[in-house]
Parts: C-alpha cells; structure tokens; sequence
C-alpha cells in the first residue's frame, strides 16, 4: 500500500467534500505519481473556485 504525501494530503483535505471523496476514490484505485496528484489538486482547487465565483450572484 502507498501513502499519500503528508503535504498532498492537507491540500487535498481542504477540497469541499464532494471532490475530495471523488479524488480520494480515485486515488484508491489508481497508482499515481506525487506530481500528477498535485496537479489534479490544483486543477480540481481551481474548478471549484470558478464554479463558486460563476454562482455569486451580482447585485442588480
């Protein structure tokens, strides 16, 4: 079994729940390098930031 880097893992941690739960199935089933995890870390940290500013809503 491979753990998951100390740091990754807090970044990881700090996705909402329902992408850290998708990322961490993922990572259950998948062997996969430190660099490319955090990757997919940043890429899914910015998904979710966009998705949040695209929800705001703009006074009128």
């Amino acid at each position: 079994m491979r753990t998951i880097n100390p740091g990754l893992f807090a970044r990881l941690m700090r996705l909402p729940e329902t992408a850290r739960t998708d990322l961490l199935e993922f990572l259950g089933a998948t062997p996969i390098a430190d660099a490319q995890l955090s990757s997919m870390i940043d890429t899914m940290a910015e998904k979710v930031g966009t998705d949040r500013r695209s929800a705001r809503f703009e006074p009128n």
